[in-house]
Order: structure tokens, then sequence, then C-alpha cells
């Protein structure tokens, strides 16, 4: 069999990014892809809606406009490769809430956010939660909004004396609820998860493999450390209706830290909701003394946040840590399918 020519190999070894996109169950994958400009994925830890928003060339004038309220699927990953994994990765559904158009060039922009973080989970809500429990709660919410709630053991059976809901969204009920117990508190997959940060596993509850990345296959790197604030403690305050009187509680610090503990600035109903707020508060001082940024020249749709980390060939202090995927943005031009990860210290 005569081999193929030097330029025929080059082509075959060649990464070439693919996607397929549908709006509103009909594919529109084949009209996007020869207009593309840029796609952008941003894939969020908190309770924040994922975005993508896509750029199409129109300088032709033939591009119908979206619908706000059109339902976006995404597929992402790589055709072909030597140094690359080929396939899709089904990236889930999204909703249009923002179409653009202008030029020159002639370009549209649309604007989508993931599908379960939109609808009735953005409406603002009237509601008092009383003698419950965080995972009795956490599904009251899924359950109104369609979803199956994934809450873990460590916070099932947290009591909530009650709760009020004024003019507030189930999203950033699920927010609040993610901040004051250091939980990952998102939608993802129609499952709502409630899970404490650094527990790294996935929307099914499987543990997620540890992503180990060398010098070599970064395209780009920053770390920032930072004055670690949280060293001396957290306090929080709590009114006693017993006595009337203020009172305080302080987590971590001790005899030999250095400075004030830092006070938060609500004051609390209970000792528990207290002490909750100050350990929460504490772990996200702790992770936040050092940050991460890795961008990867060859793209990994696949990656999720949560996703525990380990670097090497960077400097000992960063390769000795061990890191969590805080957020991930994907993004697919013409230089290709690159991702960048936001890391912070597992703490």
């Amino acid at each position: 069999m005569a081999t193929a020519p030097p330029d025929a190999q080059a082509q075959a070894r060649a990464n070439i990014a693919d996607f397929r996109l549908s709006v509103d169950g009909q594919d529109f994958s084949d009209k996007a892809k020869p207009r593309l400009v840029s796609l952008t994925l941003t894939d969020e830890r908190a309770g924040e809606a994922d975005q993508l928003d896509i750029v199409l060339d129109d300088s032709d004038g033939k591009l119908a406009l979206p619908k706000k309220g059109a339902q976006i699927t995404l597929q992402l990953g790589w055709k072909q490769g030597m140094d690359v994994t080929p396939g899709l990765i089904d990236k889930g559904k999204f909703t249009v809430d923002q179409v653009d158009w202008g030029g020159p060039a002639d370009q549209v922009t649309i604007r989508a956010r993931s599908a379960d973080l939109t609808g009735s989970f953005r409406k603002r809500r009237e509601d008092k939660h009383k003698d419950t429990t965080l995972g009795d709660l956490a599904r009251k919410v899924a359950g109104r909004n369609g979803l199956t709630a994934k809450v873990s053991p460590e916070l099932e059976d947290i009591e909530i004396k009650v709760l009020s809901q004024h003019q507030k969204s189930d999203m950033a009920l699920l927010r609040q609820l993610g901040r004051e117990h250091d939980a990952v508190a998102t939608v993802k997959d129609g499952k709502l998860l409630l899970t404490p940060i650094g527990k790294s596993q996935s929307a099914g509850g499987k543990a997620l493999p540890t992503l180990e990345l060398a010098k070599a296959q970064l395209a780009g790197y920053r770390y920032n450390e930072t004055e670690r604030s949280g060293e001396a403690g957290v306090e929080a305050r709590w009114h006693d209706q017993a006595s009337g009187t203020r009172k305080t509680v302080t987590i971590g610090g001790g005899s030999d830290a250095k400075g004030k503990p830092r006070r938060m600035r609500r004051v609390y109903h209970t000792e528990a909701k207290a002490r909750a707020a100050a350990e929460a508060e504490a772990k996200r001082a702790k992770r936040a003394e050092a940050t991460l940024d890795l961008t990867l020249g060859l793209g990994r749709p696949d990656l999720i946040p949560e996703q525990p980390v380990k670097v090497s060939g960077l400097k000992s202090t960063i390769d000795e840590q061990s890191w969590l995927i805080a957020s991930l943005t994907h993004t697919l031009d013409s230089s290709g399918l690159a991702t960048r990860i936001k890391l912070e210290v597992k703490g």
C-alpha cells in the first residue's frame, strides 16, 4: 500500500474541534458552522446559571434572529486529532434571553442561560419555611420546579427553624443556602444539587476523578496568593432572645493568631445559624488564600466544576497544593477550542 503524502498525514493528525447545536429541537449545526465567529460557554459551580454566548456572521443578511425563550442544546468536543479524544460532550440545554444584531461587519450575538435555572426558578416568591430540614427544603424547592433533589448526608438533617422567602426567587434562595453552608448549591441535568464544597461529586453522586496537568499541557498559567485574612478566625453574632442580648461565636483563630477575627455583618437569630455561617466563611477564606488560573490550548469540555486537580512542573508551592475547579470557560473560535480553568485551594 502506498504511503500517504506528508501533507495528508499532517491533516489526519490535525486537532479539529467540533460542535452540534439544535434550536427548539431542530438541528442548526450545518447553518451555524460556516458562520461561527465564536462560541463561549461558562460553567459555574455556584448557584448561577451557566451562560452560552454565540457570535455568528451575518454579512449576507440571510441569518434569521432566534426568538427569546428558544431552547438551545449544545454538544462540544473534537472531531479528530492525535492529542485529543474525539467525540462530543453533551453540555446541556440553554434558554435564549438576549439577542443582539449589529455591524459592520454584521453579526448576530446570542446569549442563553442554562434552562434549569430559568423560568419558574427565577420567579420571585413569598414563602415561609418552618420546622424543616435542609434536605426537606431542597426537595420542596426541587419539586415545585420539576427537579430531583440530590442532598449530601452531611447537609440532609440540618435543622431550619424558620426561613422567610420574601420576594426572593428559588434561584436566589438556593444561592443563599449554598453560601450559608459552604455548599455547591446549583442545578445540573435536571437535579438540584446540595453538597459541601470539596466533596467532588458528580450530579449522580459519583466521585470525580482527579485531573493531572503538567506544565507542558498549559497554554497559560497565573498563580495568585492573597493575605491570609481568615487566619485569626471568623466571628458571627446572634441575638439571644432569652436574655435580650447579642452574643458571639468564633471559629478558628487561637491564642497565637495574628490580628483580629473577621466579623460578619449579619446578626443571626440563633447560635446554631451563627456558628454555621462562621464555619462557612472560615472555609471560604481558607480557599481564597490562593488561586490558580490555567488555560488549556486543547480544550477539555469533559471537565466539570468541583473536580480535583493536581499540577506539576510549576512552583513547588503550587505543585504540592490540592486544587478544586471553581469554574470553567470553553471558547471555540478560529484558533480552535480552548478551556480556561479557575482553581482554588481545596482546603
